[in-house]
């Protein structure tokens, strides 16, 4: 049984190539988009990292691993990823760019 394709010339030809999907929506005008809280560029050994949950607080920080790449240390064990070591301090899985903060984001 073959499908029908769907005639999408005339649809495309009625809508100006913006080059956005025609359903994204747009942010409001002066409104900030913070995917992340932990900005890549501030993962670098030494920076410390805080986090609060259900009002307990964690603290880990940036070590450089064996390999040369930067891991994440908390409560003496060492973790691969943000998201690891929020695993760890949360019990479940946690996106690590957002559950962890900086003392740099915490100023703003």
């Amino acid at each position: 049984m073959a499908k029908k394709k769907r005639d999408r010339s005339a649809t495309q030809a009625e809508q100006p190539n913006t080059g956005e999907h025609p359903r994204a929506e747009k942010p409001e005008k002066g409104a900030k988009r913070h995917r992340t809280t932990v900005p890549h560029g501030e993962l670098v050994p030494g920076t410390a990292l805080t986090a609060t949950l259900k009002e307990q607080t964690f603290s880990a920080s940036v070590v450089l691993g064996p390999d040369g790449k930067p891991e994440v240390e908390f409560e003496g064990a060492r973790y691969p990823s943000l998201s690891a070591a929020g695993k760890a301090a949360a019990g479940y899985p946690v996106n690590g760019w957002r559950f962890w903060r900086t003392a740099e984001t915490d100023e703003q």
